[in-house]
This record gives structure tokens, sequence and C-alpha cells, in this order.
């Protein structure tokens, strides 16, 4: 463990000190300032991979779960996506399935510490590291080469989308080998290393290193791709990189999150203003639960704002005109609108993918999510939330079992 005092981090081209108000860039004089012990949690989201009810029964025992994840290995995504999806609306099955899949089998085997799937899921990982599955999908450098925005052109591809759509699968995969780290012997694991390290590079080291996080258009998947680099200092063991990654990423959370708990551009989406901002909310949670289990403290500022943002997605529930009603000015006038104004492609409901953001908010901000009918029906009962990486269930039940133990007068030690 290395000890860290006071540690700030100066990235000129991401305006330290600017927050919006009313849409507008203002001067916020609190700096991210981080003064932690950075450790790692062995499950990465959590201190120890447990066996949990809410990740489903998908496991490497039935041959029908393995077939399907094995379609995964040297997968053409590219072709795939070219073929069938718009910029309105992606087909991502055939690469999200398969990964979900796997996270979970995998999930479920380390909770198990069952060796026999333990070692299916290490032979599934090496098979996709040697066939660098996903790599010939179009990297953070080429996408700066296209011409035309994706909103030019709905009905046409948005290689954006095929970008960040295989850069999540990707992380999801890191956290996943991340899990499986203390399985793999030395041959192993150098082959998985040289895979996530080219992997990385080209879908979010391009990135980071350009130091191109001043991101104008609010909080997507994987908090911007931030989940994806905590992820990959996680694997390599660098705290250096995780507490430069927490700065980055906190001062960009306070540029994009409003004082109200609106968030920059998500939440302003027209018909999908509801689902927009939810999605954004959700990814921010789970990459401060990872921070503050890593030992972080979380800006007062920053937490105000998510308790805000907490109300503000209770409110699109309970009032959707009154949330919608919010005036807002995009402070990013060069850039075309991307929202939708179309009726029958609006999305009035919480992201039925944030499938644990009830847990989260509660855990987080004290603030219990409302009834959203719509949400609740169309998000997963089990599984992973991949836009996050990890199920937040699992924390509720690995305390609802440490409880009851406790309960039981067992020594859970």
């Amino acid at each position: 463990m290395i000890k860290f005092v006071f540690i700030f981090f100066f990235i000129p081209t991401l305006s330290w000190g600017l927050t919006f108000k009313d849409g507008k860039a203002v001067e916020d004089k609190s700096n991210i300032n981080l003064s932690s012990d950075i450790i790692f949690a062995k499950g990465f989201y959590t201190d120890e991979i447990k066996d949990c009810s809410y990740m489903g029964n998908e496991t490497f025992a039935d041959q029908s779960t393995v077939e399907s994840i094995r379609k995964l290995i040297g997968y053409d995504w590219v072709k795939d996506f070219e073929e069938n999806s718009t910029s309105l609306t992606v087909v991502h099955d055939g690469i999200t399935e398969p990964m979900r899949s796997f996270s979970i089998a995998t999930h479920n085997a380390v909770g198990e510490g069952n060796s026999k799937k333990i070692q299916i899921a290490k032979e599934i990982a090496i098979e996709l590291a040697k066939k660098e599955t996903l790599f010939d999908t179009i990297g953070y450098k080429d996408l700066k080469k296209i011409k035309y925005k994706c909103w030019e052109r709905p009905e046409s591809p948005c290689w954006a989308h095929a970008h960040h759509f295989a850069a999540d699968v990707f992380i999801n995969y890191m956290i996943a080998s991340i899990w499986l780290k203390d399985f793999y012997n030395e041959e192993e694991y150098k082959i998985i290393d040289v895979y996530i390290s080219k992997m990385f590079k080209k879908f979010i080291g391009d990135k980071y290193s350009e130091k191109k996080l001043r991101r104008s258009r609010g909080i997507y998947q994987m908090a911007n791709g931030g989940i994806g680099i905590l992820a990959y200092a996680a694997w390599k063991e660098d705290t250096k990189l995780a507490l430069e990654e927490i700065s980055i990423r906190f001062a960009e959370f306070e540029k994009h999150f409003y004082e109200d708990g609106y968030i920059n551009n998500n939440s302003f989406r027209g018909v999908r203003s509801q689902w927009y901002h939810s999605l954004g909310f959700n990814s921010t949670l789970g990459y401060i639960h990872i921070a503050k289990l890593w030992g972080v403290d979380i800006p007062e500022s920053i937490n105000s704002k998510l308790i805000n943002a907490s109300k503000v997605t209770n409110l699109a529930i309970l009032d959707y005109d009154k949330f919608r009603s919010r005036p807002w000015k995009n402070p990013n006038p060069n850039m075309t609108k991307n929202w939708v104004d179309d009726p029958s492609k609006a999305r009035i409901h919480t992201h039925q993918d944030a499938i644990g953001i009830d847990v989260l908010m509660e855990s987080l901000t004290g603030i219990k999510l409302e009834n959203d009918e719509i949400y609740f029906n169309r998000r997963k009962q089990y599984g992973i939330d991949e836009t996050i990486g990890f199920n937040p269930h699992c924390l509720v039940e690995e305390k609802e079992k440490e409880q009851l133990l406790k309960e039981l007068d067992f020594d859970i030690n």
C-alpha cells in the first residue's frame, strides 16, 4: 500500500474550477483535492466476490450458456453494426449479451469457488484475448476523422456508438479478468495482460492521454469511460493512475452536474430526457461507490449535487411535466442539438439498464427511488449492469447475509 498525502493533479485542459449554473459556466473556487490511501478492492466493486442470487443462474455448467458466450470470440461487431444499427437505435445483442453472460457466469463461478467453472471462465477469457476480439472496431483516433455528427444522419450508423459499445464490453471484460486474476498462472496472465494493454490504448487510453476529458455532452456509460480507467488501474495495480483518474472525473462531475441536480445535456434531451438523466446519474453513482470503497473521500460539493440529482430522478417519475419545464441554455453553442422530439421515440421512464440505481441512490444519498412502474417492469431482475460493470443488489445481499449471521450469533470471520 502506498501512502498519498494531499495529492492534487492539475490538468489544464479540464477547466478546473468551472461548474455550471442555469446552463452557464461559472467560477467554482473549490478545487478537487485528494488525500487518500488507495486500496484496490479484490473484487473491484466489492472487497470479495461472493455468491449472489441477484446475479441469476447463468453458469458455465450449462453448455448452451457456454456456446452462446463463445460466439463473442472473434465476433465481427463492425459488420453487424453496419448492417443493423442506426444513430437512434443500436442493435447490440450480439456483443453485449454474450459479455453479460460471461460476466454473470464468471461472477457465479468465483463466488461459488467452483474450480471447474473457473477453469472454463479462464479458457474463454484467454481465447477472447488470443483472437483480439473487438480490436478491429473503430478506435478513438479514427473517430475524429469522421466528418459528420451522428444526429445529422439519424438513419445511418453512428460509429461513435460502435466504438462506445466495444469499449464498454471491453471494460466488462477487464472487470471479469480482475475477478479471475488470482487464478491465472504466469503465462495465462501475460496473455490477458497483453490483450488488455492493447485494447485499453485504442479504446480508452488514446483519449485519456490526450486529455480529451472535457466532455461537452454530459455523463454517459461507465462514467464517460472513467470506470474503465479505474478497472485498468486495478488490473495493473497502479495507484497513481487511479488517483489521477478520480481527480479528473470528480472535476468532470462538478462540471456537468448543476447545483439543482440536473445534468448538462443528459437532462435536456427532449422526450428522452428522463431516460438519459437516469443513465448518467446511475453511471456516476457506480463510479462514486467504487471510489468510496477504495478509500477516497467524496467532496461535499459532489455529495450535494448527487442528493439533488436523486430528487430530480424522482421528480421525473412523479411529475414529468415539471421535470421537463426546467429552462436550459446549451453551454456549447457550436454543438448541434442531440435531443429527440419525435413522441414515437420517447423514453419516459428511468433507464432500464440501470438495474440497481435504486440501491445506489439510497446507499449514497439516503433517498429512495420512487415507484416507476415502467422501469421496474422493464429492468432485468437478475444479472449485471454492463453500464457500470456490476450489480449493486449484490452489495445489499452481502449486508443482509452478514446481519443475519450476526443475529444468529455466528462468527462471520
